[in-house]
């Protein structure tokens, strides 16, 4: 495999099934689509609103890995079963989620801390799950230099593909990405490892992927949601248009009307749409998009959406956080 493999990062209550039939669509470029994390269970029971997620029938066209977040390795299992009945080869195991209702809980980068708990765990669930097992984890849960340790674990195991976010848990999505310990996983692992933390421009992927020239995969997450188009644009290709921006917020709209049947809960997820595509967005949008926000009435947002839909300029270049030159690895 010669081409980088480029993928998008699970985003809770943001890249469900609706958000990547719609990217697929209209923008694709990417390889694979990370679902956001489903909770396991002893019975291995799929929630309806889990299967709207995950369900072949509501993915097609992308290459969709299902995310679980367990510490319990007999509900791993048999939530896991459960994934491959109904066609998945691959499950990916979260360990670095760092909200603190899911950490408090010693799961997510949680589980980090508890590293005797965590080695059985994957003994368990490597030994008696018939799937591909990828690990997406963060390097420690409150100082980098429990990386070592967290990496002799993985080590021991015939894990898919390692998904680093080199970053502890304390710091959120703070701070500058830990490139030594990132650095420390590539050289040491015997598997494919992937790197995921701040690629929010073409220009921040080609100088991070120079410098890593031997790393293979690379997973975006707020990049891509500022910037549909990114993928496209790291392999040479255009800028999203306005055209397709449009058709972006109305394919998405219309369908969460249809699956939420709610003004309010539509207007919340399109907000956040709006939000992350202001990015790429001239300075006279950005501000009709600050106005967009503080609208409450549903009739008046949607009108206002549609204003900013159909006239929105696109400037090549930019994305999340990308004026601020935050870091350049």
């Amino acid at each position: 495999m010669n081409e980088n493999q480029l993928y998008f990062a699970p985003m809770e209550g943001i890249t469900g099934s609706i958000y990547r039939r719609a990217h697929h669509r209209i923008f694709g470029g990417v390889d694979r689509y990370y679902a956001p994390f489903i909770f396991t269970n002893p019975k291995g029971k799929i929630s309806k609103k889990d299967l709207l997620e995950i369900a072949p029938e509501y993915n097609e066209g992308c290459r969709v890995v299902p995310q679980l977040l367990s510490n319990c390795a007999e509900d791993f299992i048999a939530t896991a079963h459960t994934l491959k009945g109904l066609g998945y080869d691959e499950v990916n195991l979260n360990l670095g989620c760092p909200s603190s209702t899911v950490a408090s809980k010693g799961r997510g980068s949680g589980f980090l801390g508890e590293k005797e708990a965590l080695k059985a765990f994957l003994a368990d669930i490597f030994e008696k799950t018939d799937m591909k097992i990828s690990l997406k984890t963060r390097i420690g849960l409150n100082r980098a230099d429990e990386f070592d340790d967290i990496l002799d674990i993985y080590e021991a195991f015939p894990v898919e593909m390692l998904i680093v976010h080199p970053r502890i848990r304390m710091d959120y999505y703070s701070g500058k990405p830990d490139m030594e310990a990132f650095e420390k996983a590539s050289a040491r692992m015997p598997f494919p490892v992937c790197y995921n933390g701040d690629i929010f421009t073409a220009a921040a992927y080609g100088r991070v992927s120079e410098k890593y020239s031997d790393i293979r995969h690379w997973m975006i997450g707020r990049g891509l949601l500022s910037n549909p188009a990114l993928c496209r644009e790291i392999r040479g290709g255009d800028c999203a248009s306005w055209e397709e921006l449009a058709d972006y917020y109305h394919t998405m709209r219309d369908e969460y009307e249809v699956r939420l049947q709610g003004n309010k809960k539509v207007v919340f997820l399109m907000k956040e749409f709006w939000h992350y595509i202001s990015w790429i967005l001239s300075e006279e949008d950005r501000q009709e998009i600050d106005v967009l926000m503080h609208l409450r009435d549903g009739a008046e947002f949607f009108r206002k959406a549609e204003e900013i839909a159909s006239n929105c300029t696109v400037v090549k270049g930019q994305g999340f956080h990308s004026e601020m030159e935050v870091h350049k690895f």
